[in-house]
């Protein structure tokens, strides 16, 4: 599909702006889609880690497809964390889920068929005085993440690893708390194919015109994700509200790449403890002709490696740990674990991420998993077939994340994310 030259995409800002001003921050809570499961933490870091393959999946289509048609085999939810606020006027209660990866807003709508399961009740827009579609005339049909139909239809389409989206694009009323926006440009689904985590569909947090960020004029995002066994909320704010407060001597920062949908940052190596593992420069560069650099991701559970990469970090932490490894991918899904006969396991040192003029502090608790039940100690990434790094929200477990948007930045520092 063509890309829209600079003009159209700038006459597409305009019509994307709410017309009701935004406020200046939002507040938000986060859940994770297994929050208020039967699961045991056990099962949640192996569901986790199948969504967490499927999902780069997911995104390594996407960066090789920008039709938006994306096949990939649909097996379970692909997402993490979801969100609740309000559709229409009357409002109805809906929950979406957030996704940095992807830029459309969009809820299921009735008449829909097939629709998903989903825990609130669908949204009708002929019970909504604030609901308007948008002509068929309108060049967002022709916007780039969309499937071309031939000849084309007043329809839009848009594919997901786990399922897919089509319907008509329209305008609403959204509530986020007390706070109400109108005009706000989303897709109403009458056909949705997949499992999105028994939510209504998705918000998009990417950094195209659709997005949720773009269409309210924020031009900032965090969130502070509490740790993986929590029963509290995380947080998401946006606007003026996602600012990191604390010693500016913790806070780093480290430049967005490119302007691509996806956030991708610039990864030069990796320690453990003091220690820089022998990673060649050039295995993190991005190269624009290939599936290869890095992206940080909230719908990513699990930080994904290239395999050379993951094959180094393992064998390092295998001489850090000296245990006996014990094969558990078919009951906890990770590769790498080992067998503890006494408890506790042996201590290890803090791993560090280096971006471009920051280091990101990933504590033991964050990508080693102790499960006492099954005497096992697991590492919590995954080995990646393509060139593509992932860093999943499982290595960001409080620490409290800023993506600038429009100064071009991610920022973070370590947080207490339940006392935010």
């Amino acid at each position: 599909m063509a890309y829209f030259p600079l003009l159209a995409l700038m006459a597409l800002s305009s019509l994307l702006r709410s017309t009701t001003p935004a406020p200046a921050g939002l507040q938000l809570g986060l859940t994770h889609v297994d929050a208020g499961s039967p699961f045991t933490f056990t099962e949640r870091v192996r569901r986790a880690a199948q969504r967490s393959r499927h999902r780069r999946e997911v995104l390594e289509a996407r960066l090789a497809n920008s039709s938006g048609d994306i096949q990939v085999p649909i097996t379970s939810s692909k997402f993490e964390y979801k969100l609740e606020f309000a559709i229409g006027t009357p409002e109805l209660n809906v929950t979406a889920i957030l996704d940095t990866g992807s830029e459309l807003v969009w809820t299921q709508c009735r008449p829909c068929d097939p629709c998903v399961q989903q825990s609130t009740p669908v949204y009708d827009p002929s019970d909504s005085s604030s609901f308007s579609r948008l002509p068929c005339t309108s060049p967002l049909y022709d916007y780039q993440v969309f499937k071309r139909f031939d000849p084309p239809t007043c329809h839009y389409a848009y594919g997901y690893g786990s399922g897919a989206t089509q319907g008509v694009l329209a305008m609403e009323t959204f509530t986020f708390g007390t706070k109400s926006v109108s005009n706000v440009t989303f897709g109403c689904s009458r056909q949705s194919k997949g499992n999105f985590a028994g939510t209504s569909g998705i918000v998009g947090f990417g950094r195209g015109n659709l997005s949720l960020i773009s269409q309210l004029g924020f031009r900032k995002f965090s969130y502070c994700l509490t740790s993986f066994n929590s029963s509290s909320s995380s947080h998401l704010r946006l606007g003026s509200l996602a600012t990191l407060n604390g010693t500016a001597s913790k806070v780093r920062s480290t430049p967005f790449l490119d302007d691509t949908n996806l956030y991708r940052v610039s990864l030069r190596g990796i320690s453990l403890g003091e220690a820089l593992l022998p990673i060649p420069n050039a295995t993190f560069e991005y190269r624009r002709d290939e599936l290869s650099g890095t992206v940080i991701d909230s719908g990513t559970g699990q930080t994904q490696l290239p395999k050379p990469v993951y094959e180094i970090v393992k064998q390092n932490i295998k001489s850090l740990v000296g245990l006996p490894v014990v094969d558990l991918s078919s009951t906890i899904g990770l590769d790498l674990c080992f067998s503890v006969s006494s408890w506790p396991p042996p201590p290890v040192p803090d791993m560090t991420f280096h971006f471009d003029n920051a280091d990101m502090t990933i504590p033991p608790a964050n990508y080693m998993y102790p499960d006492q039940n099954a005497g096992a100690f697991c590492l919590v990434m995954q080995r990646s077939e393509s060139n593509l790094t992932i860093v999943g929200n499982y290595q960001q477990q409080n620490m409290h994340v800023v993506y600038d948007v429009a100064g071009r930045t991610l920022s973070f520092m370590p947080a207490r994310c339940e006392d935010l």
